[in-house]
């Protein structure tokens, strides 16, 4: 972003240290109204100016920035929200899921396979669809391993 800066502030530097083309184009308007006896110039002309696009490099390197802020912010690890366990990347999106914490017994809360993976399957298999795929219950029946309404060992 500080090259965009820096390039932009050049670009303006530059626009004050000389007059521009429209001012010029005014002056010029001025001066055949006051009847100096000029014309002006007609496309084709050798006078007429040519368009105003900004440089080539200064588009190169504004997308050359563009796209390293962009890569910077997908390379970013996900953290996941509070109380939430499990975060991925989808579609340039962090998606949290899976209830943070451990069991009783110090184990992992997801076990699949179990009463509890199945019960939470089938509570799991009654939730809407979302709009945009993957959502946190389509991440979190994938770590349970469910299979309708029944969670598999493996």
């Amino acid at each position: 972003m500080k090259l965009i800066l820096e390039k932009w502030q050049e670009f303006l530097e530059e626009g004050k240290k000389k007059p521009g083309l429209w001012v010029n184009i005014a002056a010029k308007e001025k001066r055949i109204k006051a009847g100096s006896g000029e014309k002006k110039a007609k496309p084709g002309d050798k006078d007429y100016p040519e368009t105003l696009d900004i440089d080539e490099d200064v588009d190169a390197i504004i997308d050359e920035e563009i796209e390293a802020v962009l890569d910077e912010k997908k390379k970013k690890p996900c953290k996941p929200s509070k109380g939430k366990r499990f975060a991925k990347r989808v579609n340039g999106k962090c998606r949290s899921y899976g209830q943070a914490g451990k069991a009783k017994g110090g184990g992992d809360r997801i076990r699949p396979g179990t009463k509890k993976g199945d019960a939470y399957c089938a509570r799991s298999a009654k939730i809407k669809k979302c709009k945009n795929p993957p959502c946190a219950n389509d991440l979190s029946r994938k770590k349970w391993k469910c299979r309708g309404s029944k969670s598999m060992k493996e």
